[in-house]
């Protein structure tokens, strides 16, 4: 059904297809269980800019967590930098079911 949480995982691999037709260099990696069932898991993703200008931040890198709610519960870290100006300049995003050692 289109607007729920579960059509919007179903529909994140077709996304990244289209991210990555205007953006080359955009990193992405999506983890699910089994072949069988294939329910998602984990995914990261880095876009291309922040890649290329990481080397221009400030050389301190912070993680930050929040928490994901309702049916599909989660956690969504991110990856973050300042720059010259003091702007935060976000680098990578992580989505993991919970805090794992595999995650």
């Amino acid at each position: 059904m289109p607007g729920s949480f579960a059509y919007a995982y179903q529909q994140l691999t077709s996304y990244i297809l289209e991210v990555r037709l205007v953006d080359p260099d955009f990193v992405f990696d999506i983890q699910t269980t089994s072949c069988k069932d294939n329910r998602f898991t984990r995914c990261f993703w880095c876009f291309g800019p922040p890649k290329k200008t990481y080397k221009l931040l400030r050389p301190v890198v912070v993680i930050d967590e929040t928490f994901l709610k309702w049916r599909y519960r989660g956690t969504l870290l991110t990856a973050i930098a300042i720059d010259a100006c003091n702007h935060i300049f976000p680098l990578a995003f992580f989505i993991t079911d919970s805090k794992t050692t595999e995650s």
